[in-house]
């Protein structure tokens, strides 16, 4: 054991202090030779080293801490954090790349009082910690984690000479990161690292950041970037975890505020969801009597809505809640599907047949009687120039069996309920809409008249196509508008 020992204290010495010295001179490349007194220098150096670890190293224990059974070893600990991502958001992880540091001092390994030996810092080999007590520190929520090894193991090992020690390594970390996506794409992620002793109560180690302002104790590289989100802030903790079964044990932590980027959901779901909107109105612009065209658009602009919808899922885990993309796609889709359900009504209000324009067949009757209508009217036309008090008596039709038949003035004093005038709907456009909905024929026809006597078509442009094209835009503007207030401010 002896041996193995000395054999692993020349070679710390060796790495410690076997340095050459490169000059440039006259020739291409001339390595300047050392003298006898470099090179004994040297050697001396070596076999002080050896000397030193030896005496240091005389009667130590590894396997009990430093200051045992007198006081809890105090590591204090600092990290300097390379990079940061990718964030995993459909296994709730992240990497991170540190430089993890820890000190933490060893009475035995006091070299202080050493004669004819001023060494001001010894930095080994990290094969050295093999001899040594070091602490076993773990990462509560970390996942996966490696220490790098190329082209060596990327580790510093330093003893000082009232016996403190230095220990960093270069770790990647994966750590569990808890997510909340009720405001996904626009939440505010909170990723920790929590490390602390494996076995050790705080009776026996307890540990500290480095710095009395414990967020100075964590640095961030300046070279930082994520692809989806940007670092906000970090700030670091500590707590004692309680526990009956193994002891309490001192926890350190730090948290990193990451807000996601916008950008990337806007072009591949935002903006898509509010262009199939838009699109969904211009059949308010096409002619009513255009049902394959609407239907068509309709249909499509829902299944559009739908797909992307799903897509927006994909990268996510299966969370039972809806987050604030999927509000928005909801919100789209209701719109769309208000725009089919809005040709509907123009088809069941306003058009005389579904799909049927005037002259075909199903309208003969229709037309007939449209005719017999301006035989009257043109009649009546000509006796109101010639007595206009009894043309006013004279307004009233009905039509019995199939055959249009005028009555008598007395019984035009008072209009027939089912027959509103033409007047009476040009000024009441509640009485209009619930002659619609009951499918009165005699609106029908009157409306049908009054139409035609007028110079326009039948199936002329809907007021509900009309009103439609302010009401939607103006809503869907209101509703984006508090969709972004609520998610961006709150």
């Amino acid at each position: 054991m002896k041996i193995i020992l000395s054999v692993i204290l020349m070679f710390a010495a060796r790495m410690c202090f076997a340095e050459v010295d490169y000059v440039t001179s006259t020739s291409e490349y001339d390595v300047a030779t050392p003298t006898d007194m470099d090179i004994d220098h040297e050697e001396q150096a070596r076999k002080n080293v050896t000397q030193l670890l030896n005496n240091v190293l005389h009667g130590y224990n590894k396997n009990v801490r430093p200051n045992a059974g007198v006081e809890p070893t105090l590591v204090k600990v600092d990290l300097f954090a390379l990079s940061i991502g990718p964030v995993i958001d459909l296994d709730e992880e992240f990497y991170i790349e540190v430089f993890f540091r820890q000190r933490w001092s060893d009475p035995r390994l006091d070299y202080n009082n050493t004669n004819g030996m001023d060494f001001k810092v010894l930095s080994l080999n990290t094969i050295m910690l093999e001899s040594i007590w070091y602490p076993d520190t773990y990462i509560h929520n970390g996942k996966k984690s490696k220490s790098h090894s190329i082209t060596t193991p990327n580790r510093l090992f330093r003893i000082y000479p009232n016996g403190d020690i230095l220990y960093t390594q270069r770790l990647t970390i994966v750590a569990a990161c808890p997510m909340q996506f009720q405001k996904y794409p626009m939440d505010t992620q909170r990723c920790p690292i929590r490390l602390g002793s494996n076995t050790y109560s705080v009776e026996d180690v307890v540990y500290e950041w480095k710095y009395e302002d414990m967020t100075a104790s964590v640095a961030i590289s300046e070279d930082i970037r994520l692809s989806q989100y940007a670092l906000i802030s970090w700030e670091a903790d500590k707590w004692t975890k309680k526990s009956d079964r193994i002891g309490d044990r001192t926890v350190l932590a730090v948290t990193f505020e990451l807000k996601r980027d916008l950008g990337n959901f806007l072009i591949q779901t935002y903006l898509p969801c509010s262009m199939v909107v838009f699109l969904s109105w211009i059949s308010f612009f096409l002619n009513r009597e255009a049902t394959p065209a609407r239907v068509a658009l309709g249909i499509m602009t829902i299944l559009s809505i739908t797909t992307l919808g799903w897509n927006s899922r994909t990268q996510l885990p299966k969370v039972h809640y809806a987050n604030a993309i999927d509000w928005y796609v909801l919100l789209c889709f209701g719109f769309t599907f208000a725009a089919v359900v809005e040709f509907a009504s123009v088809n069941y209000f306003t058009k005389r047949r579904a799909g049927m324009m005037p002259g075909m067949q199903d309208d003969e009757e229709d037309d007939m009687l449209q005719a017999q209508v301006e035989q009257v009217e043109e009649a009546l036309l000509k006796k109101r120039r010639k007595n206009r008090a009894t043309f006013s008596l004279f307004r009233h039709r009905t039509r019995s069996g199939g055959r249009l038949l005028n009555s008598t003035p007395n019984k035009t004093r008072t209009q027939s309920a089912d027959a509103p005038s033409s007047d009476e709907d040009d000024t009441n456009f509640c009485g209009a809409i619930f002659h619609c909905l009951s499918g009165n024929a005699n609106y029908r026809r009157a409306r049908f008249k009054r139409t035609a006597k007028d110079g326009k078509s039948f199936n002329s442009v809907s007021k509900i196509d009309e009103t439609s094209r302010i009401l939607f835009p103006v809503s869907f503007c209101l509703a984006n508008a508090l969709f972004w207030c609520v998610y961006l401010i709150f």
